[in-house]
């Protein structure tokens, strides 16, 4: 009986800006010429990984060079300082939004031009068309529920919809799809390593955002393996965009992958088991 090799798959935790430290740490395992069989993510680690299905490494690190401040969001310091603090539970969202969303109604033409952003450079037609495995997850705020969705669970023509939903912190309007209201998936599982496990994924390299002190709001099910790039001191504001804190982010993250290349990064990518 012929075996299959064992499936890698690619977690990519929420973080705004500080996703640009996955981009870099991802040109670090590019130089292994190493593909991923599935990717998930939450915010914006699912735009990060709908970019990798659709056009690769090149494709993400070019987007990100595009990035710039006026480009995604048009905060001011101020604005940007309002954001820091919230408290994101599920419980209080619904009450946020109905009162800080007035308070902070200057930012809605912010979020519409980063929305506007986002969609042209995310293609439902070349993800799907990838053969891998993709999910994401979102929070129904209608219903007060998370959602935890693989891409063949979602209805065609909608996939952009729900990366969009991820990626919507909940200061902003919310993403509306099906006449259902979506938030941040932040608020449930920052760091989706169990949609993979539930899918059938026991190897995943995780690229976070934050501190590796910083504990997931999920507890890891099962005992898959695991290996870790994080950041080793705090990156900073999530909403903070700017071409310098990009650049540096990117080569922070490239620089930490790097070094962990001789602490067991290298081996873990490359070797993988059969299974009957």
């Amino acid at each position: 009986m012929s075996k299959e090799k064992q499936k890698l798959g690619l977690v990519l935790e929420g973080g705004g800006v500080k996703g640009a430290y996955q981009i870099g740490a991802l040109m670090a395992v590019r130089e292994l010429l190493v593909e991923f069989d599935g990717v998930v993510g939450t915010s914006i680690g699912a735009i990060n990984g709908a970019i990798y299905l659709e056009g690769g490494y090149s494709k993400l690190f070019d987007v990100w060079n595009e990035i710039q401040t006026n480009t995604v969001f048009d905060l001011s310091d101020e604005e940007t300082a309002a954001l820091k603090g919230l408290d994101l539970k599920p419980a209080i969202l619904r009450v946020m939004l109905e009162k800080k969303l007035g308070t902070f109604k200057m930012l809605e033409s912010s979020y519409e031009k980063s929305q506007k952003f986002f969609e042209t450079i995310v293609n439902e037609e070349d993800i799907r068309a990838s053969g891998k495995d993709y999910g994401l997850v979102t929070f129904n705020i209608s219903d007060m529920q998370p959602v935890e969705k693989m891409m063949d669970e979602i209805d065609e023509g909608k996939l952009v919809d729900y990366i969009i939903a991820s990626a919507t912190f909940p200061i902003f309007p919310p993403k509306i799809i099906d006449d259902k209201k979506y938030i941040d998936g932040g608020v449930y599982d920052n760091m989706p390593i169990n949609l993979l496990v539930k899918n059938g994924y026991d190897k995943m390299l995780v690229i976070r955002t934050n501190v590796e002190s910083k504990q997931p709001k999920r507890k890891v099910e099962g005992n898959p393996d695991l290996f870790f790039i994080a950041p080793k001191e705090d990156l900073g504001p999530a909403m903070a965009f700017s071409s310098s804190r990009i650049h540096a982010y990117m080569q922070t993250g490239y620089d930490d992958a790097k070094e962990l290349m001789d602490k067991g990064l290298r081996e873990f990518l490359l070797a993988r088991k059969r299974t009957e």
